[in-house]
């Protein structure tokens, strides 16, 4: 009996996924807000293709916010590359400081 339902459900699979409609990446700069929200209703919070926007006070005012918003993907690539440029910075400074003797 379970392995009859194993196979119902490998066969059902590929059908669902060729069902689901292909979602390109958008550009999330070029939207309103409206439009994030109505793109965002039919994703999951942890699709690569979910957009998130965060707010950050404007330098030089208290009450300006100024709105990023990008993709998960998005995100995730810019957290990454400024790691990397922090860990480069700090490699290059300690081997600078080793180097002076």
């Amino acid at each position: 009996m379970t392995i009859a339902l194993a196979l119902l459900l490998t066969a059902a699979a590929p059908e669902a996924a060729a069902a689901a409609p292909q979602i390109s990446e958008p550009d999330p700069k070029s939207m309103t807000q409206k439009e994030i929200r109505a793109f965002n209703a039919a994703l999951d919070r942890k699709h690569p293709y979910y957009i998130r926007c965060v707010s950050s006070t404007e330098i030089g005012t208290l009450s300006k916010r100024v709105y990023s918003c990008r993709t998960n993907r998005q995100w995730a690539l810019a957290d990454k590359t400024g790691n990397q440029n922090a860990r480069d910075t700090v490699e290059a400074m300690t081997s600078k400081a080793t180097n002076t003797n």
